[in-house]
C-alpha cells in the first residue's frame, strides 16, 4: 500500500496543464487543489459523477486529454459508466482511481464501512470485463509513475487502480482557498471555451426575441 499524499504528488508533477482533470469529492479534491494551480480542474464531482463526466469531457473534446481522479466508494456507485466507456472507446480518457478501501475513511481516525473493493472486488478486473483492455492496478509511486505516464501519452482508454492506505494520516496543508463547486464549475467552463474556442455559457437571459 501506498499513501495517497504521495500518488497525487506524482501526479501532479506528471499532468501536462492542458490536461483536463476531473475530481471526485474528498481528500482527492483537497489534495488536488493544494499541489497544484490549474485552471484545467473540475473539483468536487459527486458520488458517482466523476468518471461519467470526464468521459463526457473526453467525448465531447477529442483532442484533449482528459483524467478522472476517481474514487473507490465514488466510482462503485456507478460502474455501469466503465461498460459505456469501452463501448464508446474515448482515446483520450485515462480514470485514475484511489482505493482506500472503505467509505469515510479520509475523514476520521479510523476506516469507515468497508467498499466492494474492500473485499473481493477487483475493480481493474471490473474494467478489463467492460472490455477496457488498459486495466492496471499499482501499489507503488514508481509503477504508479510509468504507468501514468504512459497512459498520458498513448491511445486509450486506459483504467488505474491505486490501492492506498486506508486512512490518510499524510495531508498536504491548508493553504488555498479550494473554490465553491458552483464558481468552479463557471470557471472551469470559462477556461474549456477559452481554449477550445467554443461557447458553453450564455447570457442568462434566454431568447425572448
Amino acid at each position: 500500500m501506498v499513501a495517497r499524499l504521495e500518488l497525487i504528488k506524482e501526479l501532479a508533477s506528471i499532468v501536462p496543464p492542458d490536461v483536463l482533470v476531473v475530481t471526485s469529492i474528498g481528500n482527492n479534491s483537497y489534495f488536488w487543489a493544494e499541489l497544484t494551480d490549474r485552471e484545467a480542474t473540475l473539483f468536487h464531482s459527486t458520488l458517482g459523477m466523476c468518471t461519467p463526466a470526464a468521459f463526457g469531457l473526453a467525448m465531447a473534446l477529442p483532442r484533449r486529454r482528459v483524467l478522472a481522479l476517481d474514487s473507490d466508494g465514488n466510482l462503485i456507485l456507478n460502474l455501469g459508466v466503465l461498460g459505456t466507456i469501452a463501448n464508446e472507446n474515448p482515446t483520450n480518457l485515462t480514470v485514475l482511481v484511489m482505493d482506500n478501501g472503505n467509505y469515510l475513511g479520509s475523514h476520521k481516525k479510523e476506516p469507515g464501512m468497508r467498499t466492494a473493493s474492500g473485499g473481493k472486488l477487483k475493480l481493474q478486473e471490473v474494467a478489463k470485463g467492460c472490455g477496457i483492455v488498459s486495466s492496471h492496478v499499482i501499489q507503488d509511486v514508481a509503477t504508479f509513475s510509468t504507468t501514468i505516464k504512459s497512459a498520458l501519452k498513448s491511445d486509450g482508454p486506459h483504467f488505474i487502480r491505486a490501492q492506498v492506505e486506508a486512512l490518510d494520516t499524510e495531508r498536504p496543508p491548508k493553504t488555498k482557498h479550494v473554490l465553491d463547486p458552483r464558481e468552479n464549475k463557471y470557471q472551469f467552463a470559462k477556461y474549456i471555451e477559452r481554449t477550445e474556442g467554443v461557447q458553453i455559457l450564455g447570457g442568462g437571459l434566454g431568447n425572448f426575441g
